[in-house]
């Protein structure tokens, strides 16, 4: 019943979440089987050895259940849910037989002080003594930096649209700031309105008031996504990564749910964050010909960010990130005061850029900074993704110069290191992938309403 299917290569998070499952799995069989031969006729200690048994299996029920469900490749996401939710329904019910065998070895302990214990160790007269545990986490909340237990953020919502919308939930992502180059007001405007108010949350009241949304345009590949994942990474809040695909859904009626639950989860776990990435995708500008579905989901939205429903106190952030600014709503552009162009880097922030991936990848030997100078004054109108390709481009030049009847032979650490002319090479082949008509659009609109 619970046996797991092979991962695919390279998937060990799933490999160890699978083999966690198993562990607990097999405790609780364990722990079921003498619960069996002892119920009826055991001595104390059978029982307090059985009590024993069941809360290793909790113990490693809760280990398995405590994962990012992020990191689990796409193929297996699905598998991952249906076996998490038996281990759940496995678990409450070793805590039922474990609050059961309590109150049989001293019927004085209480059941609303055992609902969440196991056994220790024996005192006189063979009473067991309650220790309490933290609440079982769901995979991806991160317990460390959200001490609200499971039933408090879904107080108040669906439980199968909770229990979807806490899959979204970012836990560490291993980005920080110090990894995105450029970028600097949309630095400074995340750290006024996450990091700081975090510090010192009497000083940000009232007019001082963090903003409550922040939109960031500008061409595809400049940082937008991986600042979110900065954020998530540095701050101490839960982070919610929400597409298109996480609010809509073929049943009518559904998506305008989902909205609603997405932020009463966020106003239970506040201070928390919604990222909404490609936001044109779903709050472009409304018009006659918007499908019924996509204009309640809208409304819905914008009564949920800032209607008669919302409170000023509400500590939640919005941030929105999208190529096509143009395109979103005129209500949708009021309720992100701050919008925040990410332009293309400048030559001090390719140079930033370049040494941070060389260095990275151990691949600086080869260069002096002129060169980086160089290369960075020769990539005018490249992203941040451009360059990332260039340098991959260029790292490749070394490995064409083997020949091929001798390449499985070579020892990586012999290949020669880059040099400035591999960069001209890969020059050739790579090329800006931000249009003039592009940049002219958003220039226009950072005029208009940028700040």
């Amino acid at each position: 019943m619970f046996a797991f299917s092979k991962g695919p290569a390279g998937s060990s998070t799933y490999d160890r979440v699978a083999q966690k499952f198993q562990d607990g799995y097999e405790k609780m069989r364990a722990a079921i089987e003498m619960d069996e031969l002892t119920k009826h006729a055991g001595s104390i200690q059978e029982k307090l050895r059985t009590a024993e048994l069941y809360k290793e299996a909790r113990s490693l029920l809760k280990e398995a259940n405590e994962f990012n469900i992020m990191d689990i490749p796409e193929t297996r996401r699905s598998e991952i849910r249906d076996k998490r939710q038996n281990m759940m329904k496995l678990e409450k019910s070793a805590q039922d037989r474990l609050i059961a065998i309590c109150n049989e070895v001293d019927p004085n302990v209480k059941q609303s002080r055992s609902a969440t214990v196991g056994p220790s160790r024996p005192a006189s007269a063979a009473r067991v003594t309650p220790r309490p545990t933290r609440a079982t986490a769901p995979a991806s909340l991160p317990m460390h930096q959200n001490p609200v237990n499971r039933a408090a953020l879904l107080n108040g919502v669906d439980k199968v649209i909770g229990e979807r919308l806490l899959d979204e939930v970012l836990d560490n992502t291993g980005v920080r700031m110090d990894d995105v180059a450029g970028c600097h007001s949309a630095k400074a405007a995340l750290e006024e309105a996450v990091i700081l108010p975090a510090l010192n949350p009497n000083l940000f009241k009232g007019l001082r008031q963090p903003v409550k949304g922040i939109l960031l345009f500008g061409p595809p590949g400049n940082g937008k996504t991986l600042l979110a994942k900065a954020v998530a990474g540095e701050s101490k809040q839960m982070f919610f990564n929400i597409s298109a695909s996480s609010l809509t859904s073929k049943w009518v009626g559904d998506s305008e749910k989902t909205i609603r639950g997405l932020f009463q989860i966020a106003r239970n776990a506040q201070p928390s964050i919604i990222f909404i990435d490609e936001i044109d995708s779903i709050l472009c500008e409304r018009s006659e010909k918007d499908a019924e579905v996509s204009r309640r989901m809208k409304t819905e939205f914008l009564v949920q960010f800032d209607g008669a429903t919302s409170s000023a106190d509400d500590r939640i952030l919005v941030i929105g990130a999208t190529n096509r600014p143009h395109e979103l709503d005129d209500a949708v552009l009021r309720r992100f005061p701050k919008r925040i162009m990410l332009n293309l880097p400048d030559e001090e922030a390719r140079k930033e850029l370049i040494t941070k991936t060389l260095k990275k990848h151990n691949m600086m030997d080869g260069l002096i900074s002129s060169d980086i100078r160089y290369i960075a004054s020769n990539t005018s109108g490249f992203s941040n993704s451009d360059l990332v390709a260039l340098c991959k481009e260029a790292a490749m030049v070394p490995i064409r110069e083997i020949d091929r009847s001798k390449l499985s032979m070579t020892d990586g650490e012999k290949i020669r290191k880059i040099r400035a002319s591999d960069f001209d090479t890969a020059l050739r082949t790579i090329r800006p992938s931000t249009s003039q008509k592009i940049m002219s659009k958003l220039s226009d609109f950072s005029r208009s309403f940028g700040c």
